[in-house]
């Protein structure tokens, strides 16, 4: 299987977000691990994420949540996990992974995991992302 081209420019200029519009056109790239710059971008940008291509290492549900509410059009990840996959699918949106897990590997998990629980209690994405609202005022 031939590598995902935007996740191979996503390993050679060794980042952790990757966002890209039609035609692979630069939105957002960023080298800060953990979700901080999604959600960055999610509160900041709203419209930055809408029906682009969005890369990561790992996509686990609270990226996923992330994701759907900001209406991302592809999402590509090396490891995704079910509970994100099962989101993705159910929003309909497209995804590409190199890895399906049950869990996130630990080396992810580590930089991700004080979310996903909170992810995994919300209803909605919509909620998700209000819970993380109120966190950050």
């Amino acid at each position: 299987m031939a590598t995902d081209p935007i996740l191979e420019r996503l390993t050679r200029g060794k980042l952790r977000l990757l966002v890209e519009g039609d035609g692979g056109q630069l939105r957002l790239a960023s080298d800060r691990p953990g979700l901080g710059p999604l959600r960055d971008a999610v509160f900041a940008h709203p419209g930055l994420l809408d029906g682009a291509d969005v890369a990561m290492p790992a996509v686990g549900v609270a990226a996923a949540l992330l994701l759907i509410h900001a209406k991302a059009g592809r999402v590509h990840a090396r490891v995704l996990s079910h509970d994100a996959r099962k989101a993705l699918d159910a929003e309909g949106i497209e995804h590409q992974a190199e890895q399906v897990q049950k869990k996130l590997p630990e080396e992810h998990l580590a930089e991700l995991e004080p979310l996903e629980g909170r992810a995994r209690e919300a209803l909605t994405p919509l909620a998700f992302v209000e819970e993380l609202r109120r966190q950050a005022e």
